[in-house]
Parts: C-alpha cells; sequence; structure tokens
C-alpha cells in the first residue's frame, strides 16, 4: 500500500509502541498529511505525544483524542488501524462505505517482507494460551544458535512491528507472538505457523467462538507447500484444521503417541523417535509447558538447530515476566506473578500448577463474556484463600467457588496486604486474575508492573 503524498490516519494512537509505530512508519514515507486518533484524551496519552512531538518532521499532524467525529473518518485516504479496534467500528464502517483504504501495523509488515526479493524467515506464534512462552522459548534457542543480531522478536509485546523493518537481514529470523486482533485483518501467513491451544476467549469483541478461530488460523491459512505448519492437535479444532492445511505438517501432542512430537512411556519428549529431554529436565512449571517446549522444538527441527544446542538452551529457560514468574520470597512466602491470566482457562491452569502446597489466589477483575463454571468442578487442593478484585469476573468466581473463604478487596495494595496476612512460610501467593483488567488498569502489563512494584516495596522495607 503506498503511503506517499497520502492523508493518512492513525487510528488508536496507545501508550504502547504499537501506535507510536505507526505514526513513525507512516512519516518515513512522506505522507502529506497525519491524522491521529484515539478515544483517550490527550492529558492520558501525553507520554506517546511527547515523543511524537520529539520527531523531526515537517509533514502537518492533526490529533483528534477524546471524544471522536466519525466525518474525519471519510476525509482521509488511507486508515492504519490499531489492532485493538475492532473491525465492525462504525468508524471504520463509514471509512469503507467513503472508499477509504484500511490496513494495520501488521498488515504494511507482512507487505514489506512480501515485496523483499530474499525475504528472512519469519515464525509466527498464536494461541489463546501459550503463546508468549512458546514466542520467548523460541527466540531463546534461535539467538543462542544464531546470535541476537540474526534473530529479531516482535508482535503483541508492547513494541511496534514496524520497527524491525530496519534491522532485518536477508538471512534474518524474525519470531512474533500474533494475537487474533493481530491476525484478523491479514492476509499473509508465516513460513513458520505455530498454533499452540485454542479455547473461548475475547468473546466481547467476536461475534461468536467460530469468527474467533477464524481469525486465529490466519496463522497458517495463506501458507503455501513450502511453508510450515506446527499445530497442536490434542485441541480439536485445531486438530481439524490440521487436515486442511497446503503446508508442511509437524504435529505435537500429549495424548497421541503419533504425533510428530509426542512424550513416550518413560517421560522423553520425542521427535521422529528421536528422544530430545526429559519432562524432568524441563525449568518451567506445568503440564502446559510440556507443550510449549514440543512446539518449541518443532520449529528448532525445521529451521536445523542440532539437538546438543537446542537442549542446552531448554534448560536454560526460565519463562517470561508475568507468566506464572516467580518474584522469590518474603518471610518465607513465595509470590508469583501471573498477570498474563486473563480468562478461566489460565487461572484453573494455576490452580493446577500450583497446588503442590497451600497457596493464597488473588483473582477477579472484568469478565469477556466467557463462562467460569467449569471452576466449580476444579480442584482446590491447598487452595488455602481467596482475594478478589472487584469485577463482574469476580462475582462469577465467587458464584461457582464455593468451598473456600473469600475475601473482597477494593484496590491491588489490600489485596496484597490481606494475601501476606492469610500465608504463612512454605506456602505461596499467587497472583492470577483470570480476567481482564479493564477499569483498575490500562492493560494486563500495566497490572503486572503494579503488582511487582507492590512486592518490591515489600522487599524494601524487610
Amino acid at each position: 500500500m503506498e503511503l506517499q503524498g497520502k492523508k493518512v490516519m492513525v487510528m488508536g494512537l496507545g501508550l504502547n509502541d504499537g501506535g507510536l509505530g505507526s505514526v513513525k512508519y507512516a512519516l518515513s514515507k512522506k505522507v502529506a498529511e497525519l491524522v491521529i486518533t484515539d478515544s483517550k484524551d490527550a492529558d492520558i496519552l501525553k507520554p506517546t505525544i511527547d515523543q511524537i512531538n520529539a520527531l523531526s518532521t515537517n509533514t502537518p499532524i492533526t490529533y483528534i483524542l477524546g471524544e471522536q467525529n466519525i466525518e474525519s473518518y471519510t476525509k482521509v485516504d488511507i486508515i492504519i488501524k490499531n489492532p485493538g479496534v475492532p473491525n465492525n467500528s462504525p468508524y471504520l464502517e463509514v471509512a469503507r462505505k467513503a472508499g477509504v483504504s484500511i490496513t494495520t501495523d501488521f498488515e504494511l509488515f507482512f507487505e514489506h517482507i512480501d515485496s523483499l526479493e530474499k525475504p528472512p524467515t519469519v515464525i509466527g506464534i498464536t494461541g489463546t494460551r501459550g503463546k508468549s512462552t512458546t514466542t520467548a522459548l523460541i527466540y531463546h534457542i534461535l539467538s543462542n544458535f544464531y546470535g541476537k543480531d540474526k534473530v529479531l522478536l516482535g508482535g503483541n509485546i508492547r513494541k511496534s512491528i514496524l520497527n524491525l523493518l530496519s534491522e532485518i537481514q536477508k538471512d534474518s529470523y524474525i519470531v512474533l507472538e500474533l494475537s487474533s486482533f493481530q491476525l484478523d485483518s491479514i492476509r499473509y501467513s508465516p513460513h513458520i505457523g505455530v498454533f499452540t491451544s485454542f479455547f473461548a476467549d475475547h468473546l466481547d469483541r467476536y461475534s461468536s467462538i467460530e469468527d474467533y478461530f477464524e481469525s486465529k488460523t490466519h496463522i497458517v491459512a495463506f501458507q503455501s507447500v513450502n511453508n510450515f505448519a506446527v499445530l497442536n492437535i490434542d485441541n480439536e479444532r485445531i486438530a481439524n484444521l490440521s487436515t486442511q492445511i497446503k503446508s508442511k505438517l509437524t504435529t505435537y501432542s500429549i495424548e497421541d503417541k503419533n504425533a510428530t512430537l509426542h512424550i513416550d512411556d518413560d517421560n522423553y519428549i520425542v521427535h521422529k523417535n528421536n528422544k530430545i529431554i526429559h519432562i524432568q529436565d524441563i525449568p518451567l512449571f506445568g503440564e502446559h509447558n510440556q507443550y510449549n517446549v514440543m512446539a518449541a522444538i518443532g520449529v528448532a527441527n525445521i529451521i536445523g538447530v542440532d539437538k546438543y544446542n537446542l537442549i542446552q538452551a531448554l534448560k536454560s529457560f526460565n519463562g517470561i515476566e508475568g507468566r506464572q514468574q516467580s518474584l522469590g520470597e518474603i518471610n518465607g512466602v513465595e509470590i508469583i506473578n501471573d498477570t498474563t491470566s486473563t480468562m478461566p482457562v489460565a487461572l484453573m491452569v494455576a490452580m493446577d500448577t500450583f497446588q503442590d502446597k497451600p497457596y493464597v489466589l488473588i483473582c477477579g477483575g472484568e469478565n469477556k463474556g466467557l463462562d467460569y463454571s467449569d471452576l466449580d468442578k476444579h480442584s482446590c487442593n491447598n487452595l488455602k484463600a481467596i482475594v478478589l478484585l472487584p469485577g463482574s469476573a469476580s462475582l462469577l468466581i465467587k458464584k461457582y467457588i464455593s468451598k473456600v473463604n473469600i475475601y473482597d478487596v477494593l484496590t491491588l495494595a489490600e489485596a496484597v496486604n490481606l494475601g501476606f496476612e492469610l500465608a504463612e512460610a512454605g506456602e505461596r501467593i499467587v497472583f492470577s486474575p483470570g480476567a481482564t483488567s479493564f477499569g483498575m488498569f490500562l492493560n494486563e502489563f500495566d497490572r503486572g508492573d503494579k503488582f511487582t512494584a507492590l512486592i518490591q516495596a515489600k522487599k524494601d522495607n524487610l
């Protein structure tokens, strides 16, 4: 899509780097005029606006912040929409009727990659759960093998995908975490596509679970016979998808011994009859991380990482920030930060993972139209108490977990203080919200940052 000389709108500036990256990209393409919109007001967006004001540009820039004027969306040539803006936004509907072209930063990225004579290898990872850890692990493996100058990380990590374009070499490997929002509008798939899991989620945005799944399938839907798909076939929908793709298929499973990657009777992860690593040697909690490791091994084998370097990288990986992350101990109480838990299945995974000793669970927030009823069937082994943050999801958690003492609080600081009152030495505090952060926090990352800061303050006061 040619931006030069056009009047371009960046829709959804935001506080993360995505909107800012789109602004920088548009300016670099010498657009005639730039319009920047966001439903947040200028005071909230000041950190991002200050960075734009610091740029050296002669391009006229107009801001439309806070309350929106729908007509302004008809008076531009191209809209670069933030992936967080749903495709059925009334502003976009009006723009389409006016003949305005609509794209995203991810579509611009893939168009650029597709135009290169010798494109780098792009590895994309999606899934309702597991995509962040799998992305980080693949990046860790490839960085250890090829060096960090040859391996780039991007996608759903609070940094603009467009910033990677200037760093690409012809022999680069680009590892991308891709959410359904980012996959919605693109008609390109990565050279290697990984689909880790699928559960009901984001039903506050999608009209049905089928629409949500369809967006996820873009990870492999546009691949050619020369591309590769790495799919978790223990999920029924993904297993069905595996029979419909054009690309070369690698499957992984805990349940199916016929999968390309599986776990044998001796608890080794096996790739095509070759034992790779014993599950006890994986330095990550839980069965769900066995799936993540198998996905990463699948990618490493496609690319050609040798077994020795692969095993060394697997053993040296300690997880990612905010995903079942240990923040250490205070007075013998271990603290777990699982802020990226934004749905009921993530909460249940945390309950499974940390039930080896007594723990206090801090959870709750707002619901995304999801079903929490399975919580009442779930094991509450060693669950000592629940501390609930306010929100619609919290009401459902309280409804479906009835055998545990539950305490309601109004703030995260209250939750942390109460958690330490209830937990004793040798026990844990597990922060796994199982819900969104809307209302109390900017997003789950902001929520995790604030939780970590509260824990650090307690450590500083010891």
